[in-house]
């Protein structure tokens, strides 16, 4: 996580790692808390929790094809 020096905090970023989908339940869980939205960079749009998932999969595919190219 990175949240800058500025007082207050102007933006967070989460680096998430790993397997799986649900994490994207946590990182809405952690916008709605602290009333953010989400910014998906590697497409460079901010998403809404309903298209999250596609994101993620395309991200993860991508990743996936990545890795077994390697």
């Amino acid at each position: 996580m990175n949240i800058g020096s500025d007082d207050p905090v102007e933006s967070i970023m989460l680096h998430v790692r790993g397997t799986g989908y649900d994490a994207l339940t946590a990182v809405f869980r952690i916008a709605d808390a602290v009333g953010c939205r989400v910014l998906d960079i590697s497409e460079g749009t901010f998403l809404a929790s309903h298209d999250a998932a596609t994101s993620s999969h395309a991200f993860q595919d991508h990743r996936d094809g990545v890795i077994r190219e390697a």
